[in-house]
């Protein structure tokens, strides 16, 4: 079978404000965004080696403006973040009066999970399978 899918290119979040979302996951999770101002999008990247040809690529997570949204009946997505000490960050979130879920264990890790402003899921997962 041919491998048609390499890997995960990007996350794009269509915000109905995008500045004020991006400073949100800055200010919460600690994921730094540039931006710029032709579209109001705000952006980051985690480079990577690609296995098969140990090239470096990056996957793209970006916050924009609204304006820019595929037009779709419905849409809904979990964004699943990898962190490094989920319980130092579920109580630094807690302290911030942000609601988040009880961390649960599993054979590939632990999990929590919360909503951003724009009510979008995000899963926190640490992966202790490692």
């Amino acid at each position: 079978m041919k491998k048609n899918v390499a890997h995960l290119g990007g996350i794009f979040i269509y915000s109905e404000n995008a500045k004020a979302l991006a400073e949100w996951y800055t200010e919460q999770l600690g994921i730094p965004f540039e931006s710029t101002d032709t579209c109001q999008a705000y952006y980051t990247s985690y480079h990577y080696p690609d296995n098969e040809t140990g090239k470096k690529h990056y996957t793209a997570f970006s916050i924009l403006q609204s304006k820019h949204r595929p037009q779709l009946e419905f849409h809904a997505f979990c964004l699943n973040l990898r962190v490094y000490n989920l319980g130092e960050l579920h109580a630094s979130l807690q302290s911030k009066n942000i609601a988040i879920k009880a961390i649960e264990s599993y054979p590939e890790g632990k999990f929590s999970q919360l909503t951003d402003p724009e009510n979008n899921l995000i899963e926190l997962w640490e992966d202790t399978a490692v």
